[in-house]
């Protein structure tokens, strides 16, 4: 469930889904806006990723040469597909071990650790879980075009919702950029599992607009006019704990306790 304070850093021993770029911004802002490289510990990490490369590449890395074409945008072109896919994945590895370092102190990243999630009812989700699975069906059998319907949709959509499982966690909207899955893993996989999530919140929601129907309609439960009932009795039915909680999600795995 979801904690007020940082917990001890559990070891991440698979990756289900972790959001780089996200995770990339928040490393920045928690170093002032930049890394200071002039530092003895920063100084010192740079050369055991340089290290930790050149040995996997066994060797003849020219780090001015990587340095300046990255700096610059431009591929080496000097470099094979496995060197290149070697730096990639170890800047990855020290990106994700960095921001697990810094979450777990920091009171405004939650932890939801051995959670299971589902997809809302009638939810857009629900329908980019199942849609995939409509193409085993012949097209002759469907009465309308399932890819323009899927464009009219899902568009150009980055982010889904799911809810967390358990009563304690009942009012926990998790939201996942679709781009961010690891290892060919998906949606419909996360309702298969209990997994550690690492997240921010970013809003409020009703479980109503969590619905296909419902999810673009705009109801501000503060501003919204008191009907009959609540003019009589004095009291708001709708109130602020109708509300769930809405976590944009940047790292999801399998932890060791």
């Amino acid at each position: 469930m979801s904690r007020k304070k940082p917990n001890k850093q559990r070891k991440m021993i698979k990756i289900i889904y972790f959001d780089e770029i996200s995770a990339t911004d928040y490393i920045t802002i928690q170093n002032g806006g930049e890394i200071d490289w002039s530092t003895t510990e920063n100084k010192e990490k740079l050369a055991k990723l340089m290290a930790e490369i050149d040995a996997q590449a066994k060797g003849g890395i020219n780090w001015f040469s990587a340095i300046k074409a990255s700096l610059s945008g431009q591929a080496n072109v000097s470099y094979d597909s496995r060197t290149t896919n070697l730096i990639e994945s170890t800047l990855t590895n020290t990106l994700l071990t960095d921001y697990i370092e810094l979450a777990s102190k920091d009171y405004n990243v939650h932890q939801f650790h051995e959670s299971g999630v589902h997809a809302p009812p009638d939810s857009i989700t629900m329908y980019r879980m199942y849609s995939s699975y409509l193409n085993i069906v012949p097209k002759e059998d469907i009465p309308i075009d399932l890819e323009q319907l899927n464009n009219a949709l899902l568009g150009e959509r980055g982010y889904y919702q799911m809810l967390l499982n358990g009563e304690a966690n009942s009012k926990c909207v998790l939201r996942f950029n679709i781009k961010a899955f690891k290892n060919n893993y998906s949606l419909a996989d996360l309702s298969k599992m209990n997994l550690s999530y690492y997240g921010v919140k970013v809003g409020t929601c009703t479980k109503e607009q969590l619905s296909m129907e419902k999810e673009f309609e705009i109801d501000n439960v503060e501003n919204k006019p008191p009907n009959a009932t609540e003019i009589v009795t004095g009291n708001k039915q709708e109130s602020r704990e109708d509300l769930l909680n809405v976590y944009d999600i940047v790292l999801a795995g399998v932890t060791s306790e």
